[in-house]
């Protein structure tokens, strides 16, 4: 479906109180992540058209009140390695698109809309743009969607939550309670541009993004088929619907060559809730995840009570780099668990090969996206925006229970992905 955006105005939105750090210094992981933004996108279906004005002032004041606690968000990165606190400003984007709100629900599946809703980065100078974007764009009817877009280098999924559960609060005149902390270069080694990083997730071939909705009946059905007897006996919905996911993404690149094909396959996980307090505060805003290597290769079926049992031990091996110390009273024990941390992470990283198929899954489930309550109730619908790269993103359905699985391959490999008979028996199409 074809959709025209009008871009009503621009505008600069700046901390309504200045912040007293000047220099944020990045971790060595935030550098290695791509230039791009984390971005989600929430559909609302209820507005007065003569209360327009009204509801942006409103969303722009209560942005500046934000960004005072967020204050990293209003500054700009200064030679790769460092993010200068200038209170320079988000950009807040007014548009108006000539479909209707229920024409994009109608069509959750084509990306191509979401994709219109959300900033794209000037790439040539990445140094120069906001590492803040809202887009509010008001459909035809009484629908409209707020777009928000942070930069890769300071938020993973988890921090766009925190920042958007925040900002809605400031929007029904609440103050935020726990201020959020910016740490990362305290728990990950800080940016250094002498290290190099192998590409990773840079995309090689034109690709096409699409949706894929498993209810919670079909997810019951599924966590019983992956679950494997004393290795596994309980497979989550994440563990299940990522090795389905998975098995079906490697089937569609099995047919394009007869030579054995490398797949490195990443699945994103937040450290937050796995880790002591004393290691990272839950309120920690940054890139604070893990990223587990699984290598495979096209002889592997991927059979999925295989890949649930290999995503399961690395859960296992991430909780014992954690613990392996908790027991001694050395006060050092956090920093030596940390040091396993980055130097597992690193080793990841570095056993990645060029050549290697790369398939990155990141759950955003039980993040909290559908309670993003500005005043006018919740969203209808949140879609992710940044699943260009990402290649696979979980997010909750509107119920809680069901799950979207936004998927992005190779445009060769979705016409084959698509259509997979044992994908389509899970998450038939709407």
């Amino acid at each position: 479906m074809a959709m025209k955006l009008e871009i009503l105005s621009k505008e600069v939105i700046k901390p309504d109180s200045p912040n007293h750090l000047q220099t944020l210094h990045l971790s060595l992981f935030d550098q290695f992540l791509p230039t791009t933004y984390v971005s989600a996108i929430f559909f609302y279906d209820d507005h007065q058209p003569d209360q327009e004005e009204i509801l942006v002032q409103k969303l722009k004041n209560s942005l500046s009140q934000t960004l005072s606690l967020f204050y990293p968000l209003a500054g700009r990165i200064k030679e790769g390695v460092t993010v200068d606190c200038n209170d320079e400003g988000a950009l807040f984007t007014k548009a108006r698109a000539d479909v209707l709100l229920s024409d994009v629900l109608r069509n959750p599946s084509d990306a191509g809309l979401v994709h219109k809703l959300i900033v794209s980065p000037d790439r040539a100078d990445p140094g120069t743009w906001p590492l803040l974007h809202v887009k509010v764009v008001f459909f035809r009817d009484r629908g409209f969607a707020v777009a928000v877009s942070a930069s890769h280098k300071l938020c993973d999924a988890a921090s766009l939550s925190m920042f958007v559960r925040s900002w809605t609060k400031a929007a029904k005149g609440f103050a935020d309670t726990v201020n959020p902390e910016f740490s990362a270069s305290v728990f990950f080694p800080p940016a250094d541009i002498s290290v190099e990083f192998p590409p990773f997730l840079e995309p090689k071939k034109k690709s096409k993004t699409k949706s894929f909705v498993f209810g919670p009946l079909m997810i019951e059905k599924l966590k019983i088929r992956a679950s494997c007897g004393l290795l596994v006996p309980q497979a989550t919905r994440g563990e299940s619907i990522t090795a389905l996911l998975l098995r079906c993404m490697t089937n569609s690149r099995r047919p394009k060559t007869e030579a054995v094909t490398e797949f490195a396959i990443t699945h994103t996980m937040n450290l937050r809730p796995r880790v002591p307090l004393s290691f990272l505060p839950r309120k920690a805003i940054r890139n604070f995840f893990f990223l587990p290597l699984l290598k495979e290769t096209s002889e592997n079926k991927m059979e999925i009570q295989e890949t649930v049992s290999k995503l399961r031990k690395t859960k296992e091996e991430l909780n014992e780099l954690i613990t392996k110390d908790s027991e001694d009273s050395d006060t050092n024990s956090d920093e030596a668990a940390k040091e396993r941390i980055v130097s597992a992470m690193l080793s990841f990283l570095c056993e990645v090969s060029p050549e290697a198929e790369t398939y990155a899954v990141s759950s955003w489930c039980r993040m909290s996206f559908y309670d993003a309550d500005f005043g006018w109730g919740f969203p209808v619908w949140v879609a992710p925006g940044s699943v260009d790269k990402t290649q696979v993103v979980l997010m909750d359905a509107k119920d809680g229970e069901g799950v979207e699985a936004w998927v992005t391959l190779p445009e060769t490999d979705m016409a084959e992905f698509e259509h997979d008979d044992e994908l389509l028996v899970y998450a038939p199409p709407s």
